[in-house]
């Protein structure tokens, strides 16, 4: 899948790639319908370090929800 591309499919993959690596337990709070095409630069780089990391800190899951509420319309 290539996730370069600006589409809603790619938000949605990306934002559930997100909620099961930080485990979030209230998964309806991050919606890919909230999240402007516009900042999907920032959501593409933010899913690739997410990604790479192998665990979060309670500090950095903040900071990465911080984040990802910045990206919604």
């Amino acid at each position: 899948m290539d996730l370069k591309t600006a589409n809603l499919a790619n938000i949605q993959t990306m934002l559930e790639g997100i909620k099961d690596k930080l485990q979030l337990v209230n998964r309806d709070v991050l919606k890919a319908e909230a999240i402007s095409f516009d900042r999907y630069e920032d959501l593409y780089a933010l899913y690739q370090m997410i990604m790479k990391k192998p665990s979060f800190s309670v500090l950095e899951r903040e900071g990465i929800l911080d984040e990802l509420r910045a990206l919604r319309k």
